[in-house]
């Protein structure tokens, strides 16, 4: 029976060695994934949408929020895809990462397609040339995502969408 008060997740019997290797490998996966050339260009393109929105007037900043949310999403996305240990988990991820990542680089275009202050094109130039380098780099962990063993017990898609050639 569950005891909402026993918030050891059923590590109390384990000894101090394994709880140990437990918090090495729990360190040794975020910090890989802190590390991951995708998790720091999500970071570069949210640090560039955040200051390309907050330079706009703030009557045209909402207008602008949900290209801000889909930037907001890149991080977390990956970092639930990136240790997770399921090609199915991960593939959707990824395909939730792409959508938004596609939505920002199209969105760049409405910077200065709506609103009166315009702005600078060297910035939305930029975003740009970061959204090609975050689908680049996405490309090559899509092959990472792929390269995983095939487990026997992976979960199925229910949907359909996601089905691994066996």
């Amino acid at each position: 029976m569950w005891n909402d008060e026993d918030d050891d997740f059923g590590m109390g019997n384990m000894s101090e060695d394994e709880e140990r290797e437990i918090d090495r490998q729990i360190k040794a996966e975020d910090e890989y994934m802190r590390n991951h050339p995708m998790y720091k260009q999500s970071n570069e393109i949210l640090d560039m949408v955040v200051a390309i929105i907050e330079s706009l007037p703030e009557n045209e900043r909402e207008m602008h929020s949900p290209l801000l949310e889909s930037a907001y999403m890149l991080g977390p996305k990956f970092a639930g895809a990136c240790n997770c240990g399921s090609w199915l988990l991960a593939m959707q991820n990824a395909a939730l990462i792409r959508y938004h990542a596609e939505y920002i680089a199209t969105g760049t275009y409405g910077f200065n397609m709506f609103g009166e202050e315009e702005v600078d094109s060297r910035y939305v130039a930029l975003l740009q040339s970061e959204m090609k380098k975050f689908r680049v780099i996405f490309n090559v962990w899509v092959r990472e995502i792929n390269a995983m063993e095939q487990d026997e017990d992976e979960m199925e898609d229910e949907w359909g969408l996601f089905v691994r050639g066996k």
